[in-house]
């Protein structure tokens, strides 16, 4: 006999199970129509150590994208942890994970919608509470990406990139200020309201959060973001026989492209193009590393959706294990939610 929490945990299975299958049938088709062979012979000829260098640094990324929604969320003032794995959380990192893998397998940025849904399955948190998190952690992206770009482009002269920074810097604070002054004087707003007025109340709680502001958040979005781009400038500059600051150039133009709001599935082409942009940029146009900055391109983004897809399910057989485990620990129980 079934008890009461095995058909909705049966659904969500099912669910699972549908959205992986539709993600990797669309990148199975992808990958049949993709130029793969300018990006096997890009691999081919690319040494090992340029690999392990690039995946490694892709890999360690994902742990301090885990560290950062640790203190995003305050998680550990919330609820301790199920374990831990070199410090991380392991519920955190499986989140950051499955987030991560769905972003690249569902098109027009599709994945982002998982956020709250495994967040809520993994961290017991509420879904508003989610959905702002997400929304600061993108802001919080877009804005060091951004920073990144003044402070690190080649050619740009010092005061431009002073005057850019700070800029950056001023339209972020006016705008966090002005945001504060809003929500703080909605005293309409509150939580035992009605409807929309207390998704509303949820929502401006979680916007004034204050471990959103925590200096660890933002030094681990710039070591995430540092870390990304100095890998795969260093797998474009390898491939393409370009200068190491180039590759930084395209790899900062694919990420900044993978931002916009519609992207083709698994980001194909876009990424390729952000990538070329930047490259094109730093480049003469009859540059030969130029005629390889498409291959390198296609080469570093199947690198990057490969290994975003192996480690998302590796987290979600995990995950697996961990509602198991605490259904074998707890008979007579389903997981919290």
């Amino acid at each position: 006999m079934t008890t009461s929490t095995e058909s909705p945990q049966r659904a969500s299975r099912w669910k699972q199970a549908l959205a992986w299958a539709f993600g990797l049938g669309l990148l199975a088709w992808l990958l049949y129509r993709a130029p793969m062979q300018s990006a096997w012979e890009a691999a081919q000829a690319t040494p090992a150590s340029i690999w392990a260098l690039t995946i490694g640094g892709l890999l360690v990324s994902y742990g301090l994208r885990a560290a950062r929604l640790q203190v995003v969320l305050n998680l550990d003032d919330m609820h301790q942890p199920p374990s831990r794995w070199l410090g991380l959380r392991t519920d955190a990192l499986r989140v950051i994970l499955q987030h991560n893998a769905a972003i690249n397998l569902l098109p027009m940025r599709a994945g982002e919608l998982s956020f709250p849904w495994f967040a809520a399955r993994e961290l017991n948190l509420p879904v508003a509470r989610a959905v702002v998190c997400l929304i600061w952690m993108r802001l919080q992206d877009l804005v060091i990406l951004m920073g990144l770009g003044l402070a690190l482009w080649p050619g740009i002269t010092w005061w431009l990139r002073v005057a850019g920074i700070g800029l950056l810097l001023g339209g972020w604070h006016a705008g966090w200020w002005l945001l504060q002054r809003l929500l703080k004087n909605a005293q309409s707003i509150t939580p035992h309201a009605g409807g929309w007025r207390a998704i509303a109340a949820k929502l401006q709680s979680a916007l004034l959060e204050r471990a959103h502001h925590r200096p660890a958040a933002w030094l681990l979005t710039l070591a995430n973001w540092a870390l990304k781009l100095a890998a795969g400038a260093t797998l474009l500059a390898a491939i393409s026989h370009a200068p190491w600051s180039t590759g930084w150039g395209g790899a900062l133009g694919g990420e900044l492209a993978a931002v916009l709001p519609l992207q083709g599935p698994a980001g194909f082409g876009t990424y390729e193009a952000g990538v070329w942009a930047g490259m094109a940029a730093l480049l003469p146009a009859q540059s030969p590393s130029l005629g390889q900055a498409v291959g390198a391109a296609l080469a570093l983004h199947l690198c990057f959706l490969l290994c975003a897809v192996l480690a998302g399910a590796v987290a979600a057989g995990l995950s697996h294990l961990n509602r198991t485990h605490q259904l074998v620990d707890r008979p007579g129980t389903g997981p919290t939610l």
